[in-house]
C-alpha cells in the first residue's frame, strides 16, 4: 500500500489489492488456502491498536496495551466498519465470514503511560 501513488485513481487501486488477493503482489506472496488468522494494525484517532482476526470464530481480537486511551465503546465504533469490508474482501478469496465480532483482549501487558 505504502508504494502507491496518491494520485492512483480508486479503480488502479482496486486493480492492485485484488492482485494481492489473488496472490500476484507481493511476488512473494502466499496462497489464502488454508488461512485460519489475519494479522494487521489499525491507526485510528492517532492511536494503533494490533488485531488478529480468527476465521474459525468469526472474531476480531483487539491488543492494546493502553486501555486508558479508548473504552471498549470506542474501539467498537472505531473498528465497526472493517467488520463489514473485512467478510466482504475474503469473500473474494472464497473464505466466508458472516460478521465479524470484536473481543477486546485485556490479559497484555499494560502500557503505563498513556
Amino acid at each position: 500500500m505504502l508504494e502507491l501513488d496518491a494520485t492512483e485513481h480508486p479503480t488502479e487501486l482496486l486493480e492492485r489489492f485484488n492482485s494481492y488477493l489473488e496472490c500476484e503482489f507481493p511476488k512473494h506472496g502466499q496462497k489464502w488456502e488454508g488461512c485460519t488468522h489475519l494479522y494487521f494494525s489499525v491507526c485510528n484517532r492517532s492511536h494503533w491498536y494490533a488485531v488478529e482476526v480468527d476465521i474459525a470464530k468469526s472474531t476480531m481480537f483487539i491488543y492494546d496495551p493502553d486501555r486508558i486511551y479508548s473504552t471498549d465503546d470506542q474501539i467498537r465504533a472505531d473498528l465497526k466498519p472493517m467488520t463489514m469490508i473485512l467478510p466482504m474482501l475474503l469473500k473474494k478469496i472464497n473464505i466466508v465470514i458472516d460478521a465479524l465480532a470484536i473481543e477486546r483482549i485485556t490479559t497484555t501487558s499494560k502500557q503505563s503511560n498513556s
